[in-house]
């Protein structure tokens, strides 16, 4: 699987042949990357206590469960 994105892919999801398609007709993939900005390629920088939005931890994802952001993947304590 090519990849044109910015950032670093770390992994991507495989789907059975009768997986349900998004709305455009297409199967939905789910892909993992690592962004420039990002905690493990600047330790310092903007997350280094918080984490984006779409962040999880990706040892609570597995097949048909949706991931969770914990606060191994927030940096500390989750906010309030």
């Amino acid at each position: 699987m090519g990849w044109n994105g910015t950032g670093r892919r770390v992994g991507y999801s495989v789907l059975k042949a009768d997986a349900p398609s998004g709305d455009t007709g297409r199967f939905v993939r789910q892909v993992f990357w690592v962004k420039d900005y990002d905690r493990s390629e600047q330790p310092d920088g903007t997350y280094k206590t918080s984490a984006p939005s779409e962040a999880v931890d990706p040892r609570t994802v597995a097949p048909g469960v949706l991931g969770e952001l914990t606060e191994r993947a927030w940096g500390g304590p989750l906010p309030d």
